[in-house]
C-alpha cells in the first residue's frame, strides 16, 4: 500500500545501483563461454625470422615460389623483379627469401633484411629496409652502386612504366578473369590459404585494389579498356625509341635502375612461364611479335648477366 512504502534515501540509492548494475550484467551463457574461452591479447609479432644459413648475408624477401627462390630466379612479380634485378646488377650479394604481403613489415613487397655486421649477433635487432629506400641501401652499402639520372627526362620515361604500362599490367593480371584465374589465382591467392571463403575474398580485395589503382591516374570513373591497351602499347614503343641502337638505356656504360624496371615488365610478358591465357593478353602482343626488337634483345642481356 502507498502508506507502507519505505522512500528512504538509502534503500532509493541501493534500489539506483541494482537497476544501473543491470545494464551491464553479462549474460550466463555469455559468461560461460568467456569462462572456458577468455580473451587472450597476444604480443605484436616479430620481424620475419632469417631463412638464411647465414647471418652475414642480405635477405631479400619477395614474391617468388619456393623451388625458384632457392635458385634465385626471377620474381614472378614486377616490382620485386625490379628490385631483385638492379641489386644483382649493382653486385650486391644476398640470398631471396619467397613472402607476401601479410608478411612483410611494411605492408608490402619486397623489402631487405641487412646482414649482420662483424660487431652485430643474431640476437640484435636490425631494421628491415623497405623498396623505397633500396636505392640509398644500396649507394651506402654496395661499392659499385650507380647512380641515376634523376632528371626530368628520366623521371617522365619512367613514369611511362610506373603509370601507363603498370595500369595494364594490373588490369590483365587481375581484371581479365581467364588470366587471374590461370595467372594470379594460383600465385597470390592459392599459396595463402586452403579456405574457399577466404580465397574468395581475397581474390575481391586484390581486384578492388587493382581497380583503385588504375583510378588513380584515370580522368574518369570507368576505365577505357582500348585506351588503356594503346598507351601501353605507346609506352613501349617510346622505350623503343629511346633505347635505339644503344645496349643500355640513356647510353650508359652500365645497367642502371631504369634497365632493370624495363626488365621487370618485358621479362614477364616475353616468357610465358606464368601461364599467360594469350588469347586474352593484350599487353606486349606487338613486344611478343617481335615489333620492338630493340627491347627483346634489351631483356635478354639483362637476363643473361643476372640469371645465367
Amino acid at each position: 500500500m502507498p502508506g507502507d512504502e519505505d522512500n528512504s534515501p538509502r534503500k532509493t540509492d541501493i534500489a539506483a545501483n541494482r537497476a544501473q548494475s543491470s545494464w551491464f550484467h553479462t549474460p550466463r551463457p555469455v559468461k560461460r563461454l568467456f569462462d572456458r574461452f577468455p580473451l587472450i591479447s597476444y604480443p605484436a609479432n616479430k620481424l620475419p625470422q632469417r631463412k638464411s644459413l647465414d647471418p652475414r648475408r642480405n635477405a631479400l624477401y619477395i614474391f617468388t615460389q619456393e623451388s625458384d627462390g632457392q635458385h634465385d630466379l626471377p620474381s614472378f612479380n614486377p616490382s620485386c623483379l625490379k628490385w631483385q634485378t638492379h641489386l644483382k646488377l649493382m653486385g650486391a650479394d644476398y640470398v631471396t627469401i619467397p613472402s607476401n604481403n601479410h608478411a612483410s613489415p611494411t605492408g608490402s613487397l619486397p623489402f631487405l633484411m641487412p646482414a649482420y655486421s662483424d660487431t652485430q649477433s643474431a640476437l640484435d635487432s636490425i631494421a628491415p629496409v623497405p623498396s623505397n629506400k633500396l636505392q640509398e641501401w644500396a649507394s651506402k652499402n654496395v661499392g659499385s652502386a650507380k647512380e641515376e639520372p634523376g632528371n626530368m627526362r628520366y623521371e617522365a620515361y619512367m613514369s611511362l612504366l610506373d603509370h601507363r604500362i603498370r595500369n595494364a599490367w594490373l588490369h590483365t593480371l587481375y581484371l581479365n578473369p581467364t588470366n587471374f584465374a590461370a595467372v594470379a589465382q594460383p600465385l597470390y591467392i592459392d599459396p595463402s590459404t586452403s579456405s574457399t571463403a577466404a580465397r574468395y575474398a581475397l581474390s575481391k580485395n586484390l581486384q578492388a585494389a587493382a581497380l583503385a589503382e588504375m583510378l588513380k591516374t584515370s580522368t574518369s570513373p570507368v576505365i577505357d579498356i582500348d585506351m588503356l591497351y594503346r598507351e601501353s602499347d605507346s609506352a613501349f614503343a617510346a622505350l623503343s625509341q629511346l633505347l635505339g641502337e644503344y645496349e643500355w638505356f640513356f647510353d650508359e656504360n652500365a645497367p642502371g635502375l631504369f634497365d632493370a624496371a624495363v626488365f621487370a615488365y618485358t621479362h614477364l610478358l616475353l616468357h610465358n612461364g606464368l601461364g599467360w591465357q594469350v588469347e586474352e593478353e593484350r599487353l606486349g602482343t606487338w613486344l611478343r611479335d617481335g615489333r620492338w626488337k630493340n627491347l627483346i634483345d634489351h631483356e635478354r642481356r639483362i637476363y643473361q648477366k643476372c640469371y645465367q
